[in-house]
């Protein structure tokens, strides 16, 4: 479980196919510092990674096919950057939302617009995620945790507006219109839908 506060922008330094598999490395920079275990969960853009090894700052992982389908891991080139995000534990300040680092699709970057300091990123996502989608309700992009800032409820493109801090903290500063993002929808809105339907 994270949190979808980005805690270090990393790089790939290199990646190696394996059949429909991948293994990859990622400088992670200062991450590296914070007394990394070999097993432990680490958020690579959303998608939750298990550490494999560590040699100095360079951590190795691995992503399945599974993960490779529904994500943006399969699209990453060497010196791409990726957000980064150590699991939660009982002391972590919760303060975006709960991010499970599971990825339930793609959003796709439409524009960026600069207003004033701050940004409005407006994306597409396919319409079996609308429904999770609500204005100034929670997702995540590329694991960081983001409020929903304009959503018409026919269409399936939503905006989010995106602070200074965070836009200098993430891999948000290096997309470019047309690229996929990992989205994840509000777990609790998931749960909501689970237990309506089951009371039917």
């Amino acid at each position: 479980m994270f949190t979808g506060l980005i805690q270090e922008v990393g790089q790939v330094v290199s990646l190696q196919k394996q059949g429909p598999e991948l293994r990859f490395e990622v400088d992670l920079k200062t991450l590296a510092t914070k007394n990394l275990e070999i097993g432990e969960s680490i958020s690579i853009n959303g998608a939750c990674h298990t550490l494999e090894k560590l040699n100095n700052t360079i951590g190795t992982f691995f992503s399945s096919e599974e993960t490779l389908a529904k994500t943006n891991i399969g699209f990453l080139k060497t010196g791409d950057y990726v957000n980064l995000e150590l699991s939660l534990t009982p002391t972590t300040r919760m303060g975006g939302h709960f991010v499970s680092g599971h990825i339930d699709g793609f959003a796709k970057l439409l524009s960026v617009q600069a207003v004033k300091e701050a940004f409005v990123i407006t994306l597409e996502i396919s319409s079996e995620f609308t429904k999770y989608v609500v204005n100034k309700g929670s997702v995540a992009l590329n694991g960081i945790s983001l409020t929903v800032s304009d959503f018409k409820k026919d269409t399936n493109v939503f905006s989010v507006a995106v602070i200074p801090h965070t836009w200098e903290k993430t891999n948000l500063q290096y997309l470019r219109a047309g690229q996929l993002l990992n989205l994840e929808v509000d777990v609790l809105a998931k749960y909501v839908e689970s237990i309506t339907l089951s009371s039917k």
